[in-house]
């Protein structure tokens, strides 16, 4: 579930954002900053970056939950802490600052995403409710030394309460691609891109006879 709520949100950043600056691409990917071994991900530059930070089981909750049939587990609630971090090094740091308003002024007008505004939602999740996460100076220097990267302008947002529960309706996620998975869907790409490229070629040639009689 958390992985369909993440691409929820930036589905919904890139819409805003492209209609906001009138773009063509996406600007906005769930990504780490780093990869596994701590290099820096190509990928990323010149993108605003959407991870988590942290997973923490909501303790207020956790005696009030009841039981929906005997003999089940009670939910439990969630909070998940993303992070929205804008990776524009020089000299398009004041890129970096435009964007990052840009996701504030998004989650300052919508901070609640439920059915009526965004009906993609996973079929388990009703709504997600978002709120600022204040971080001291402490609390950054934490966060980013754990990263293993330098400071770069970013905010927090906790997404409250969600359910998870043992009949909660199960998500898919696709499978990790190996290195023979990618070959292939890059071979199948390519001759999809060759097949409509033919077919256009003879759109065209069948128009310009038409025209030419």
């Amino acid at each position: 579930m958390i992985h369909n709520i993440v691409s929820t949100l930036v589905n919904q950043l890139n819409e805003f954002i492209r209609n906001e600056l009138g773009l063509a691409d996406d600007m906005v990917i769930a990504s780490n900053l780093m990869d596994i071994k701590g290099g820096a991900l190509m990928q990323i530059e010149n993108k605003v970056c959407v991870f988590i930070q942290n997973i923490e089981e909501e303790k207020m909750l956790k005696n009030t939950s009841f039981q929906a049939n005997a003999g089940m587990a009670p939910p439990m609630f969630i909070n998940i802490y993303v992070v929205v971090a804008a990776n524009f090094p020089e000299p398009n740091y004041r890129e970096a600052l435009r964007y990052i308003s840009m996701v504030i002024e998004f989650f300052q007008g919508k901070p609640l995403f439920d059915r009526s505004n965004t009906p993609e939602l996973p079929p388990s999740v009703d709504k997600i409710a978002l709120e600022y996460y204040n971080q001291s100076i402490q609390d950054l220097n934490n966060l980013w030394s754990l990263i293993g990267a330098k400071y770069i302008p970013s905010v927090v947002y906790k997404v409250k309460l969600l359910p998870f529960h043992q009949q909660m309706i199960k998500q898919d996620v696709g499978k990790i691609l190996s290195g023979k998975d990618l070959g292939a869907a890059r071979k199948n790409l390519l001759e999809q891109l060759v097949a409509s490229e033919l077919l256009d070629a003879v759109a065209r040639s069948k128009k310009n006879e038409a025209e030419s009689e």
